[in-house]
Formats: structure tokens, sequence, C-alpha cells
């Protein structure tokens, strides 16, 4: 126990309170910190005459942390330099400060690493954690987030995904499925038959849905993707870049491939990309090959990021609605908790569109 001496003071700490008092320190964290849990009233007395006696000085953050009030928000995304992600940040940053809620955001660029960020984001105590990143759905650590996670709840914190997982917590999802049998179908019914897709790693939900949606679409209007066509771009502008340019050294891209050109060598006249800044990649790499995108051949994205509309030409794309997305996440770590509804994907997942729309722009005209 700390000793009060006008020599020299020492502040009294909550550990000092509970021992003085002879009760957990759990117990005192409840009484001196405001939680809504009850504890006896002989307890609450002891622990009031201890605190009143050692002079004892509440921690302010830590009675937010135990009333659910805790001033932060912690945001988790897989790289802040891509403009979906910053996207997406702006919005719960945006929203948190709306209600005096700051946000400290942290870089996890695979399974292990967010595990640990959120290891160390649990043991602050943050009102709400907010995961922003692509899953792998094979992930070793996909069980021990989930265990972190619902150890966080208990102790009173909520956490929200932005796209869903298929774990039983909130998250704000997005039609990624349908958004790609849409823009599938406006690449059909732009009169484009030999598409070339740019997809994300296999383990990755979003790219594994996009796909799925395109082929669909794809396999129904009679179009048989060509296998030598399909690239991974792995999410990402430089190697949505690499992957074409891998193309184009290998023949693929036009008939002057000759039989190694896709398609029984007569190329692909567009590019399909499921993300946007694969698509921005895949422009710059058409155009160092002499290939002038939405000219000489068709590129769509997935994603309506910020300057998908600044590019030359302006890309042709399924919009998501970013920013909404991340205050979304806000909202529903700072709406009152009304049980669990962990099981019920009605109440587990948000949208806040009902279905993604399609921008039409300069890299997709009718053939």
């Amino acid at each position: 126990m700390a000793e009060q001496n006008d020599k020299n003071p020492s502040p009294a700490t909550l550990m000092d309170v509970a021992n003085q008092a002879g009760v957990s320190i759990a117990t005192a964290s409840r009484v001196l910190n405001g939680s809504a849990r009850k504890v006896r009233n002989d307890s609450y007395v002891k622990v009031m005459e201890a605190a009143t006696k050692l002079n004892y000085r509440p921690n302010a953050y830590a009675q937010a942390v135990a009333k659910g009030t805790a001033p932060n928000i912690v945001l988790l995304v897989s790289d802040i330099s891509d403009p979906y992600f910053a996207a997406v940040s702006q919005g719960v940053v945006k929203a948190a400060g709306e209600q005096g809620v700051s946000v400290t955001i942290g870089v996890a660029p695979d399974a292990k690493s967010e595990l640990e960020a959120v290891r160390k984001a649990t043991a602050t105590r943050p009102r709400g954690i907010i995961i922003s990143e692509s899953e792998r759905i094979d992930s070793p650590e996909r069980a021990q987030l989930e265990a972190e996670l619902k150890r966080y709840e208990a102790a009173g914190g909520r956490a929200v995904f932005i796209l869903n997982r298929n774990l039983p917590f909130p998250a704000v999802d997005v039609a990624n499925e349908v958004g790609a049998r849409a823009i599938a179908k406006l690449i059909v019914d732009s009169g484009y038959r030999r598409p070339a897709i740019l997809k994300g790693d296999d383990n990755y939900r979003s790219s594994k849905e996009r796909l799925a949606g395109v082929m669909a679409v794809f396999d129904k209007a009679g179009i048989t993707v060509d296998p030598k066509a399909v690239a991974n771009g792995r999410f990402s502008r430089t190697e949505g870049y690499a992957a074409i340019m891998q193309l184009a050294r290998l023949g693929r891209l036009t008939a002057s491939g000759g039989a190694n050109a896709a398609y029984d060598g007569a190329g692909v006249d567009c590019v399909v990309a499921l993300n946007d800044v694969m698509a921005i990649g895949a422009m710059s790499a058409l155009r160092a090959n002499g290939i002038e995108p939405g000219a000489d051949m068709g590129v769509t994205g997935f994603g309506d990021i910020p300057y998908s509309a600044d590019v030359h030409p302006s890309l042709t794309t399924v919009h998501l609605p970013l920013t909404e997305m991340g205050q979304a996440a806000v909202d529903r770590v700072l709406s009152p908790a009304e049980g669990d509804s962990s099981s019920d994907d009605n109440n587990r997942l948000i949208f806040v569109q009902s279905a993604p729309d399609i921008v039409l722009r300069e890299s997709l005209p009718r053939r």
C-alpha cells in the first residue's frame, strides 16, 4: 500500500485502495470507476472510506472505459496508402469526430500482424475496434482472433468489421458478387467477348466473391474465359501493372502474339480488374505496350475510389460507398447494445446500399 507522507507524497493506486479496503481490485474498480455492475453495500462503504483515507484520485480514462464511454476507437487497415482504405478511414474519423471520439489508426497487412494488433488494442481497452481489412479465408489465426474479440466484448468493448468475415460480430458489408455480376453484364452488353481478368489472392474473400460473380455472367453469355488471360494482381496497383506487363511479355494480350495470344490467337479485348487500383495499374501497363485503354481495349474496376474519375480515361467501375461504410461502422460501435445478435445475419450484417451501382465512364466504350 502506498504510504502518504507530507515530505514525499505519492499518489495512491487502485491496488492500494483495494488492499486498504480488503476487497479485490475488480470490486474497487467497479466502485470508483462507475461501472454499471453492482457491488455489496458493505464493500462499497469500505472502498469509499479507503479512497478517502488515501486521497485516491480516479483515472478519468479508466472511468470512461468502465462506463462504456472511452474516448477512442481503434481502426485497423491493411494499407493506409491504398485509396480504398483511405476513403473508409476518412468516414471513420469524420463520424467519430462528430461524436467527440478520437481514432487511432493501425496498419496490419497480414493475418498474423492483425491478430497482434488486436491484442495490443484490447489491452488499452478502447471503446471500439473497427477492422477494415481483406480476410484470408484460410487464415490459421482466425479462431484466435475470434476468441480475442469475444473476450474484449465480454469486458464491454464493441468490435465491428468492415466486410463480412462470417464471424460472430457486426460487419458492414457490400454485395460483392451482385456488383461483379452487374459489371460483367455491362461488359457483355457493351460487346466485349475476350476478357482478361485481374484478381486478388485466391484466399481473399472479396476477390473470391467478385470472381465468382463475373465468371457466372460470362458463362451464361457463352464466354469461356481463357485461363491464360487470368492473372493475380494482388489487389495492388503495382501488382496490377506487373501482371499486365507479364501478359504482354508472354504475347497474350494481342493477336500480334501469334500462337501465344489468349483466345486462340485473337488476344483480349478488355481487362476486368476486381478492384480499382489494379485497373489503374493495368491502364498504365497497357499504354507502356502501345495499347490505349478505353480505345484499343476496355478496362473496368471495382470500388469507385476517389480518383477513379480523375484518371485518363476515367474508369468504369462498381461504386461502393466507402466513406459511408466507415461511418456505419462507427455508428454501430457507438450505438446502445441491443443484446446478442451474433448468430443472426439479418441483424449482424449492415448494408449501406441495397445493391452496388455501376458507374459508366470512358474506359469502357461500346464496341
